[in-house]
């Protein structure tokens, strides 16, 4: 009886991490949240609410009027995947660089021309994400990045030659997505 009692409160558990909650008003227990998809929302900011979500896997804010991301950020702790993708960003705060267990970061289609040297203490990130954004240079910092990152995704960024060479040599393993540049002149 125990038995099935335990594999039963498992099967719940995992339930739970497999809910996608797509409205703040469905959330009935900040604890039971793992994802959270808002997009297309028309969100200005990011609701304060989602700070208490102590669980929180994944976070998806893309295609809203995000202009600024607040340094509670950081409390997001469980983070694994952070979607800021198509908001009105311009500035990456130092605090994201603390989310440790943050795998993917999409920032594309913001209007962001930097990252700050912070990002490269997310030992555990895969993926980077910022394709048709004005980023065009890595901080010297980003060297740590070379042993977990497998993507940088930098399509339709305004990039030279020599600015593609750069982040060849900072980040030699990862699989670069970038359009092909003529040096022309």
């Amino acid at each position: 009886m125990l038995l099935m009692l335990l594999c039963s409160m498992a099967l719940v558990a995992s339930a739970q991490r497999d809910r996608v909650y797509k409205s703040l008003k469905e959330v009935r227990n900040p604890d039971s949240v793992f994802v959270l998809k808002l997009r297309y929302k028309r969100l200005r900011q990011i609701p304060p609410k989602v700070f208490t979500f102590r669980n929180l896997r994944v976070l998806d804010l893309g295609c809203n009027f995000i202009d600024s991301i607040p340094p509670q950020i950081a409390s997001l702790s469980q983070l694994e995947e952070l979607v800021l993708r198509r908001n009105k960003l311009r500035v990456i705060p130092p605090e994201v660089g603390s989310l440790s267990r943050l795998r993917i970061l999409n920032l594309s289609r913001n209007p962001i021309l930097d990252l700050p040297d912070e990002l490269s203490q997310l030992s555990r990130l895969e993926e980077l994400i910022i394709w048709c954004t004005g980023v065009v240079a890595f901080p010297p910092s980003f060297v740590a990045l070379d042993r977990t990152l497998r993507v940088i995704d930098m399509r339709v960024c305004p990039m030279t030659y020599d600015d593609q060479q750069a982040i060849e040599d900072l980040l030699p393993s990862p699989r670069k997505r970038w359009d092909y540049v003529c040096n022309c002149q």
